[in-house]
């Protein structure tokens, strides 16, 4: 009988310098450069050289994951959502316009406590409630009733931000 081996590693990267990865390395390398050739050709040639190691620990430090997500793209999500709550709140100002300008939803600000919380009155009647079911996979799940994908749908009857 033979061992089952269990790891949490789900991608294995070459590691470049510490924990940082040589394809982190190479795309920031990369970018930093090409803003010191860009530098080069113009009247700030004096600054190329701290740009180019300015942009390469910029790039470094906005690439770096936590959480599956990398900083640059944590910032972009906050941001979005800051702009969706400030638009939801106040649907005449200017962050209301630059989310209609960027084709930005504000309705996935509102949740209505109804539609998210309801119970289907057919599993209420028929089975007990109080037994606690445990499924397998998403699927079969669905198919024997047990979850319940619900739309939100815009409204002003028990919506809050």
């Amino acid at each position: 009988m033979a061992a089952q081996f269990k790891s949490n590693v789900r991608v294995r990267e070459e590691k470049g310098f510490g924990s940082i990865s040589m394809k982190r390395l190479i795309f920031c390398g990369v970018g930093a450069v090409l803003i010191f050739m860009t530098l080069r050709f113009t009247p700030l040639a004096t600054i190329a050289l701290p740009m180019l190691l300015g942009v390469f620990a910029g790039l470094l430090v906005l690439t770096g994951p936590r959480g599956g997500l990398p900083l640059w793209h944590r910032l972009m999500l906050g941001l979005r959502g800051g702009l969706v709550v400030a638009a939801a709140r106040h649907p005449a100002g200017i962050a209301a316009l630059i989310a209609r300008a960027l084709n930005v939803d504000v309705s996935v600000a509102y949740l209505s406590q109804r539609q998210i919380f309801t119970v289907q009155s057919s599993m209420v009647a028929d089975e007990d409630v109080n037994e606690w079911a445990v499924f397998a996979d998403l699927n079969e799940a669905e198919t024997t009733g047990g979850l319940h994908f619900v739309n939100v749908m815009e409204g002003s009857d028990g919506n809050t931000l």
